[in-house]
This record gives structure tokens, C-alpha cells and sequence, in this order.
């Protein structure tokens, strides 16, 4: 598999937060969630992302540019650049079972007029044709995960170096462990979100509204009864990331100021990634409406 193909698939690795409008586009005005982190006399800045974008959402606002071009180091989920996962999706994204009924009706209609594309599904379990659904729907909108924010910062990070809070094997076993019924409610979501959500989730994280985000990635989520998703993609994965940010921040090795870049989603919440670095003694200040030096 290229290089390129993999950096798609793995920038999609969290559904519902990539959702995208062809009307939306980033620029130098816009706030998302982005904070300084002290803790134990060090400082980092943590950035909450999109995955995919295009040419036009480019420079980020000033604010960041000047952190990152400051940084002396970047963090990120999965450094999606090194990465050849042909082996690891076909040890984990393997077609697994049949599709349910419900599932079969919608699918069934949306690919009245898309048979090539479902047809090249058949091969994968769920959460991959989920993740494939969408790459479609977004490159039609025209976006990219190789215009993401995390490819973005990656691609102008040299020579500094790369920390990576997950490894490839993780998310990709972690999305493959999810439940039959989980997996094909992603398929669903991918196939089904609103216009209405596109748009407000694209236009909360452009306006850093974490309530609006929190209401869109986790609130909707939980009220569908789908807390397995929540607690497996979001909640369980902000425990490990906050505990390898305290390593990394504490280790006498790193450098500093980190640059930390992650889904927005992993920022709001009720287990978010903030209110877990708090907990464990960090100081956190939105730079938005804080000092940020």
C-alpha cells in the first residue's frame, strides 16, 4: 500500500470527528482548542486537530504558527508519514461477519448509484469500509488527509524530532476490537450525518466552541446508546495519551517546548484529555483567553 493511501486511512481513524462542509474553510482568524501546558516546571502547547483539509486552510492562525515555529520538538497520535500498514489491514481490516439488516437497507439504497465503490468494500470488516465511505465522501467535497492539520505540521516539523503517543498497531487493533454492532453503526454514521452536522461541527471547532464539539463527537453519541464507542475511541485513549504527555513533559531528555497535536475530540468532554492532565497536577490555559508565553 503507498505511503499516501495509508496516510488517508489512518488520518481517518476517528469517524465522526472528520465530518467536513465544501463551504468550510479555515484561515488565519480562526480559534480552535489550543493550550499551554505547564507542569513540572516544563511547558508544551497542545493543538486540537482536523485530520483532512485542503489548500486554503493554510497559515493557521498566527498565534499557533509562532508556537510550532518556536517548538522543539512535535507530538502527535501516530506519525502517519513512516507508516506501511498494508500487513497490519489485512491482520486486522479483514472482512468479519455478515451485515446487519439494518445497515443492509441504507447501504442498499446508497449504493444504488455507487455500486463500484460498495463493490470494493466487500473485501474489509466494518470499521474499515467505514473509514473508506468516508474518505469518498470528503474527497468529493475536495479535501485531503494529506492537507490535514497533522500532515500540515508534520511535513514542515524537520529537523526536529517526532513523538507519537500511539503506535499504528494500537488504533488499528483498537478499531478491529470494537463490537460487530459498533462497527456497523460507523458505517452507518459515515453514510448518513446530516449537512446540518457537517457544517456545525466544522464551524464549532473553527470557533473553538468545546461545548458545541463535545455535544457533536461525544453528547449525540452517548444519548444513541453507543457509550461503547465513546469509551473505546475517546475516553480510554485520553487516559493513555494524557500519561504518555507526563512522561514525555517529565522525562529529562525531551526537548522543550513540545508542540502536542491530537483530535479535537479527545479535548472536550467529560473525560477529555484537559480535564486528565489537570487531574494529574498540569496547569492548562487556553491560549485563546489566556497568556500563552
Amino acid at each position: 500500500m503507498a505511503t499516501s493511501r495509508w496516510r488517508q486511512i489512518m488520518a481517518m481513524n476517528l469517524l465522526w470527528l472528520l465530518c467536513l462542509s465544501q463551504a468550510a474553510v479555515a484561515a488565519v482568524s480562526d480559534t480552535p482548542p489550543f493550550f499551554r501546558i505547564h507542569y513540572q516546571g516544563k511547558t508544551a502547547y497542545l493543538l486540537g486537530s482536523i485530520h483532512v483539509g485542503r489548500e486554503d486552510f493554510y497559515p493557521l492562525a498566527p498565534q499557533i504558527e509562532a508556537k510550532f515555529a518556536g517548538a522543539a520538538g512535535l507530538v502527535v497520535e501516530v506519525d502517519v508519514t513512516k507508516a506501511d500498514g498494508a500487513a497490519l489491514i489485512q491482520k486486522y481490516g479483514a472482512a468479519t461477519g455478515e451485515m446487519d439488516e439494518e445497515t443492509r437497507v441504507l447501504m442498499q439504497s446508497y449504493c444504488a448509484n455507487r455500486g463500484r465503490l460498495c463493490q470494493s468494500l466487500q473485501a474489509y470488516a466494518p470499521w474499515l469500509q467505514s473509514l473508506q465511505l468516508s474518505l469518498y465522501r470528503y474527497a468529493s467535497m475536495g479535501y485531503s488527509a494529506d492537507k490535514g492539520i497533522d500532515t500540515y505540521l508534520l511535513a514542515r516539523n524537520a529537523p526536529r524530532q517526532v513523538f507519537e503517543l500511539e503506535t499504528i498497531g494500537f488504533q488499528l487493533g483498537l478499531l478491529a476490537s470494537l463490537s460487530q454492532e459498533a462497527q456497523w453503526s460507523m458505517v452507518r454514521d459515515a453514510v448518513s450525518a446530516s449537512d446540518a452536522e457537517v457544517l456545525a461541527l466544522i464551524d464549532a471547532w473553527r470557533s473553538g466552541d468545546e461545548a458545541q464539539i463535545a455535544r457533536l463527537m461525544e453528547q449525540q453519541l452517548l444519548d444513541k446508546g453507543e457509550a461503547e464507542l465513546v469509551e473505546a475511541l475517546l475516553w480510554r485513549r485520553n487516559l493513555g495519551m494524557a500519561d504518555k504527555i507526563r512522561r514525555l513533559m517529565s522525562a529529562q531528555s525531551s526537548p522543550e517546548p513540545l508542540f502536542i497535536v491530537v483530535g479535537a475530540g479527545h479535548l472536550v468532554g467529560q473525560k477529555s484529555l484537559v480535564k486528565q492532565l489537570t487531574a494529574a497536577g498540569a496547569e492548562l490555559t487556553s491560549c485563546w483567553s489566556g497568556n500563552c508565553d
